[in-house]
Order: structure tokens, then C-alpha cells, then sequence
């Protein structure tokens, strides 16, 4: 039973020697290597991580500009509109005031038309009065009654006249 028992023995301590040198030269290298591939995954995870709160960062500072934008676009057109309006205003009153010059100027030369037409009216109707004037005086009157007439006539014609 000896035997049996040292070579219980025997095998006992090839397993403890073979455990050891396993131990020694297979498992922690190779738990070296799972450790730094899990760092190596722990860093990938904390810089996806990073890069993922940068990611987001910059997507809400380009949604505040894209708003930003959208507000300054609503604003200047909104300006640009006001702007339109106030030249549209403004030339409709210089268009006005042009109209109103216009007619005024119409007005005053149809009124200085009118003005000359009288005058020649006048002229002429005094002209052909005098003239039915003479004729008659050369029948009937002396030249003496003829001056005194003559006088009345032109005095009447001023007075007509606003003379």
C-alpha cells in the first residue's frame, strides 16, 4: 500500500507543480493580457463617452445658431419690409406732391389762358365798339360831340376792365 500511497504522492505533488508553474508562466500572463484589453476597453468607452458628450454639445450649440439664424433672418426681413414700406410712403407723397404741382401748374396756366383770352375780348370789343362808334358819330354828330363820346366810351371801357 506503500506504493500505491507514494505514487498517490508522487502524482500529487506533479499536480501541485504543474499548478504552479501554470500558475507562473500561463496565468497571469494571461490575466495580464485580459487586464489590459479591459483597460484598453474601459479608455474606448470613456473617450466614445467623451466624444459622444462633445457630439452632443456641438449639436445643440449648432441648434441655438440654426435658431439664432432663423430669428436674425426673421428680423431683417422683417426690417427690410418696414424699410419697403416707409420708401413705398415715401413715393407715394413725393408722387402726390409731384400730381398736386402738376395740376396747379395746369391750373394756373389755364388761368393765365383765360386771363389773356379776355384781354383780347376786350380789346377786340372795344376796337369794334369804337369802331360802330365813329361810323355812327361820322353821320349824325360833330367832332367836338364826337371827342366828348369818345372820352365816355374809353372811360367806361376802363371802368369794365377793373381799371
Amino acid at each position: 500500500m506503500l506504493t500505491l500511497n507514494l505514487n498517490l504522492l508522487w502524482t500529487v505533488v506533479n499536480v501541485l507543480i504543474l499548478f504552479l508553474l501554470l500558475r507562473k508562466f500561463l496565468y497571469k500572463p494571461v490575466m495580464n493580457v485580459i487586464a489590459q484589453r479591459q483597460k484598453q476597453i474601459d479608455d474606448a468607452i470613456a473617450a466614445a463617452e467623451t466624444s459622444k458628450q462633445d457630439a452632443a454639445a456641438a449639436l445643440t450649440s449648432a441648434e441655438d445658431k440654426l435658431r439664432n439664424v432663423d430669428a436674425e433672418a426673421a428680423a431683417r426681413r422683417e426690417a427690410y419690409e418696414q424699410q419697403a414700406e416707409k420708401e413705398k410712403q415715401q413715393l407715394m407723397v413725393d408722387a402726390q406732391k409731384q400730381a398736386d404741382a402738376i395740376v396747379a401748374e395746369g391750373k394756373a396756366a389755364a388761368e393765365a389762358e383765360r386771363q389773356h383770352k379776355l384781354r383780347e375780348a376786350d380789346a377786340q370789343t372795344t376796337a369794334l365798339a369804337r369802331a360802330m362808334c365813329e361810323k355812327l358819330l361820322e353821320r349824325n354828330l360833330t367832332a367836338q360831340d364826337d371827342a366828348r363820346l369818345l372820352d365816355d366810351l374809353l372811360e367806361k371801357a376802363g371802368a369794365g376792365n377793373g381799371n
